[in-house]
């Protein structure tokens, strides 16, 4: 008999945890970023000090990426210009990457900051050829992350010589 939860327990799970940080009052994606207790390095692309980008656990699509905004913001509208600024160059050095990376045909970019307690992160949705158009690509069902960690370090490679280029 297979003890293993399957992805949608291990979802459930995680869920309920960060339901039990947020009736805390605490932010579960700064709770994250300090300890590494709940997402742990989920496919780790790139981090630095402004950013984590990380392949999502549970994703929509193959390539479904999340860019975490380090310092905490609830919503994007709290970002100065620097900030924005910052945030969507790195988003678009991402989407390049994942065109070049994965053959995506067009990138989605979303961000949806919803719940009690939240924190500014920008989802990255790849489009394939034969890929239906359009804004269900956002609420298409969920599924398990699978070569995880080989996908991360695909992307990463090819980010690396981007972010080389980058002035300091």
């Amino acid at each position: 008999m297979n003890t293993t939860p399957s992805w949608e327990e291990d979802r459930h799970r995680l869920n309920q945890e960060i339901e039990a940080l947020r009736e805390r009052g605490i932010c579960y994606s700064c709770h994250d970023l300090a300890t590494g207790s709940i997402f742990g390095q989920q496919a780790l692309i790139h981090e630095d000090d402004q950013f984590k980008v990380v392949l999502d656990q549970y994703p929509r699509m193959l390539g479904h990426t999340i860019v975490i905004y380090k310092p905490h913001r609830e919503d994007i509208s709290e970002l100065s210009d620097e900030e924005v600024k910052s945030l969507f160059q790195r988003c678009l050095q991402v989407i390049k990457v994942l065109k070049i990376a994965l053959h995506a045909e067009k990138v989605y970019l979303n961000t949806m900051c919803d719940g009690s307690i939240n924190h500014v992160h920008i989802q990255l949705f790849p489009r394939y050829a034969g890929d239906p158009i359009g804004s269900k690509r956002f609420v298409l069902p969920r599924g398990s992350l699978e070569n995880g960690e080989e996908l991360a370090r695909q992307i990463r490679y090819a980010l690396l010589p981007i972010l080389e280029r980058q002035e300091p």
